[in-house]
């Protein structure tokens, strides 16, 4: 994903839209370490309800498999 532009913090909720796409957004957790996390697994939402028609989401896991962010693409 590209540079990210505006930056909401909501508690300890982050949420990043990029500013190359408006229409990608990604949403970071608490669970987030932060600049140095190395993502293990991404999984498409698709893979998981099969049946899924809404914008393209992504959620993050970090090498211990805990759910660190969400990628939106609308």
């Amino acid at each position: 994903m590209g540079r990210m532009e505006s930056k909401k913090k909501l508690g300890r909720f982050e949420l990043q839209i990029s500013e190359d796409d408006q229409d990608v957004a990604y949403l970071r957790l608490p669970s987030h370490p932060g600049e140095t996390c190395k993502m293990s697994k991404s999984v498409r939402l698709i893979e998981i309800l099969g049946a899924y028609t809404g914008p393209d989401v992504s959620l993050d896991f970090d090498e211990d498999g805990v759910l660190v962010g969400i990628e939106i693409l609308a």
